[in-house]
């Protein structure tokens, strides 16, 4: 298999960290009001501080600038959209030729269906006949919270080194806006929307970029109320219009928590481990995306490591532009820094791609750039 173009598109609604600090503060001052309605008395100091932050504190603290929110009415299905058309178009691809969809977002259009994929089928026009007959297409919506397109790179690679498809778009897209809890800063500071599309096809062994040992997933499930939606799913439903307003729906994170977990991992022996199943070393990455959760106190951290073990490779980023745009956040960079993945060298330029998420959950996937990489950017 090897990726035969990437796409991203973010919305053009550009929210500054200080856009960011100021709805907290909005937010504050609703709360406030509420709280006084109801008993009497204000948010205690603790509650208050919950709200605080600056442009300053962010940049420090997380290394963002900014970030894009979709418009009202603009969901995951319309950036993934966004991102697919301008791939198609910019590669002059038949969709025709596309025999699977891989739809990785943790912000699903519609709650329970119609799936993101199947809609995306749609809205491409991805036909449903061919020759008089039924047209073959696989469709998967997927989701490991932050690792979600590069352990969804891993199913495409199954389903085209099986003989099953040929051709996959594998769309990595979020509008992490709609999960923010504006009434505590740890995640206001750090979402963001973006949508991307990555085609996928299949070439001959000698050709191909990556190989099952080139992929890496880790899950330790024990720690799933690391970043947590409280309420709204079928463990705990909404229950009544407080759960709203409270915004139990929305995500929260121990954020102390989840950079101990990241940093003794991912920043840790894991990597040893991962690379010892690749039979490469830090040496051989001439380039790393990792995902872009939080640039100051985990990925700036975690490289810092790797440099000490011999990495003196180049680390793609989106410049903290875009803030964590979850399922969009690795290709969203590597189409970013598209210039930095060519010309195609010999021997090729050995790429890594990296992610850790929420419960704890880690994925990585090592490749050759063999051909040509075209990337398409909307933002």
């Amino acid at each position: 298999m090897r990726v035969a173009g990437i796409a991203a598109y973010a919305p053009k609604n550009v929210f500054s960290n200080d856009d960011v600090a100021r709805m907290l503060q909005t937010a504050m001052a609703e709360a406030e009001e509420r709280r006084m309605r109801l008993t009497g008395g204000g948010l205690t100091d603790d509650e208050k501080a919950q709200f605080k932050t600056s442009d300053r504190w962010i940049q420090r603290f997380i290394g963002f600038k900014s970030r894009r929110f979709a418009s009202p009415g603009e969901g995951t299905i319309d950036l993934a959209e966004r991102a697919s058309k301008n791939l198609i178009a910019g590669l002059n691809l038949d969709v025709a030729q596309i025999d699977g969809i891989v739809f990785g977002t943790v912000t699903p259009s519609y709650k329970n269906s119609p799936p993101d994929a199947n809609l995306l089928q749609y809205r491409l026009k991805i036909p449903t006949q061919r020759n008089g007959r039924a047209n073959c297409v696989f469709g998967l919506d997927s989701s490991l919270a932050c690792c979600t397109w590069v352990e969804s790179l891993s199913f495409v690679y199954a389903l085209i080194r099986s003989g099953l498809c040929r051709c996959v778009l594998l769309v990595g897209a979020d509008a992490m806006s709609t999960t923010i809890n504006w009434k505590d800063r740890a995640f206001a500071t750090v979402l963001g929307d973006a949508g991307t599309a990555t085609l996928c096809v299949a070439v001959p062994d000698e050709q191909d970029w990556f190989g099952s040992k080139r992929f890496f997933s880790y899950m330790d499930g024990q720690h799933w109320e690391a970043i947590l939606t409280p309420k709204g799913g079928s463990k705990n439903p909404i229950s009544s219009g407080d759960d709203i307003i409270e915004q139990l729906d929305k995500l929260g994170m121990n954020g102390p928590l989840v950079k101990d977990l990241v940093l003794s991992t991912v920043g840790g022996q894991m990597m040893d481990d991962v690379l010892e199943q690749t039979g490469w070393g830090y040496a051989d990455l001439d380039l790393v995306s990792f995902h872009e959760a939080n640039l100051a106190q985990l990925v700036r951290p975690i490289v810092e490591v790797w440099r000490t073990k011999g990495f003196t490779g180049e680390v793609l980023d989106a410049g903290g532009e875009f803030a964590n745009t979850t399922s969009a956040s690795v290709p969203l960079a590597l189409a970013k820094n598209g210039f930095k993945l060519q010309p195609v060298t010999s021997p090729p330029k050995k790429l890594a791609l990296g992610a850790m998420g929420g419960s704890l959950t880690a994925a990585f996937a090592f490749c050759e750039i063999k051909h040509e990489l075209p990337t398409f950017v909307d933002v």
